[in-house]
């Protein structure tokens, strides 16, 4: 029993829960009253009508303080018209981060969430996975900036924490590397691999830009490709190698049904290729080039060092003989440049 009351029948009543009109209900200091259960018709208050009340009363309470959480906050942000303008790329990645941060900070109070706090999450998890920790960061900003907008919190704490220094990648992929992943994808169970490295490569795309490519981006003159991230779009014009990659992207699964967008790429069932499937091919074809490699001239070489599909888009980069990469700024388009630069000698 909790206390004791006026009228003695009502001790077993949990705190601040009174009888109304018609239902019994909960009334916490400075909050809203909470309707529990329905008052019996009969007027008896039976063991079970007293458990049903103690039960809504604490999940009354347990919603009470889930509304003061950063786990609620967050929720609230997945709700929200502004995370739902992101792509879904962004979507699935702060939904991802989200894990993390709700372990750390689901509990706590979002007024309560300093920057020393943030602190600590970044070094215990930045000490093995640096960048890991950086785009958990970005993902704590954003929700506390949405969040400070909306007064439910007073600043941004995450602005006074500081990234981890992140290193760009240099690594260059040299042709016959490209060589040996490419004609191993080509062999292997998942060829559309090598079609999209074909045209990550020519139009120097990310690989979730060549996934989406639809028919409706082919035309008379070259591929369209909407880039992402800011970059400018771009019409990569044709050239025998670019057309051969195009038709034998064409040529895989030519029976499968065709939605109304018409995906490039797809499945036996003409559904969009998930980016999930393409993770899991390209790290069995590179497992595969490490290991076994590939007939090059009629001579089995096997790949040295992994690299990454997205390291196919700097090298089309770098290869290029005027270095597009549809960035608008030259600081981004230096990340991609992987080649040495040759000058010549003072005269």
């Amino acid at each position: 029993m909790v206390g004791r009351r006026k009228n003695p029948a009502d001790n077993w009543m949990p705190p601040r829960v009174y009888r109304g009109r018609s239902k019994y209900e909960w009334k916490p200091k400075g909050g809203k009253v909470t309707p529990l259960r329905k008052l019996p018709a009969d007027g008896k208050e039976s063991e079970a009508v007293k458990r049903d009340v103690w039960k809504a009363y604490d999940q009354a309470v347990m919603a009470v303080q889930r509304r003061e959480t950063m786990a609620f906050v967050i929720d609230l942000y997945f709700a929200s018209p502004q995370f739902k303008r992101l792509s879904v790329r962004t979507q699935q990645d702060y939904k991802r981060y989200q894990g993390a941060v709700v372990r750390v900070f689901g509990n706590m109070e979002p007024k309560k969430v300093k920057p020393p706090h943030i602190r600590k999450f970044m070094d215990v998890m930045g000490e093995d996975k640096p960048v890991t920790a950086n785009r958990h960061h970005s993902f704590l900003s954003v929700v506390f900036s949405w969040a400070d907008e909306r007064g439910i919190v007073d600043g941004n704490p995450a602005k006074r924490v500081k990234k981890f220094l992140e290193q760009s990648r240099e690594r260059y992929i040299e042709d016959w590397e490209y060589k040996v992943v490419y004609e191993v994808a080509r062999t292997s169970p998942y060829k559309y691999i090598a079609a999209m490295m074909e045209l990550a490569y020519l139009c120097r795309g990310r690989s979730s830009e060549i996934r989406n490519l639809s028919e409706t981006d082919i035309g008379d003159k070259g591929i369209y490709l909407a880039r992402t991230k800011g970059s400018d779009d771009e019409l990569t014009l044709w050239t025998p190698r670019l057309q051969a990659a195009v038709d034998f992207a064409r040529s895989l699964y030519p029976e499968a049904p065709a939605p109304m967008d018409r995906p490039l790429f797809r499945g036996r069932t003409g559904a969009r290729l998930l980016d999930s499937s393409r993770k899991t091919a390209w790290s069995r074809i590179m497992k595969t080039a490490l290991t076994t490699g590939a007939a090059i001239d009629g001579k089995q070489v096997i790949l040295k060092e992994r690299f990454t599909f997205h390291d196919i888009k700097a090298k089309g980069i770098s290869d290029h003989k005027a270095n597009e990469s549809g960035h608008k700024s030259a600081r981004m388009k230096a990340v991609y440049m992987r080649k040495l630069k040759e000058v010549e000698a003072t005269d």
